[in-house]
């Protein structure tokens, strides 16, 4: 249950504003990891739009160049999302 919480911590805080539906997709995922055969589950939340997640990688990468954190990418900011599927 920790797992969960804190994996839905990590996806709210960067995706609540780009793509704010998103835990519910990860939530879903988990209860599927996590159940026995044959249980019955609610549907699936549809995935991001690809974009929508870009933004969200975007502003997080941003927020934690803001805050002093070393974020492991190479220097500059993406220019265009990737082109939608």
């Amino acid at each position: 249950m920790v797992v969960l919480l804190m994996a839905n911590a990590g996806v709210v805080a960067a995706t609540a504003d780009a793509a704010p539906k998103t835990w519910r997709r990860l939530v879903g995922q988990m209860l599927r990891a996590w159940a026995t055969p044959g249980a019955a589950l609610p549907p699936m939340e549809p995935a991001p739009a690809p974009t929508a997640l870009f933004r969200a990688m975007v502003r997080l990468t941003r927020r934690s160049a803001a805050d002093g954190k070393d974020t492991g990418q190479a220097t500059g900011q993406p220019t265009e999302p990737p082109a939608e599927r």
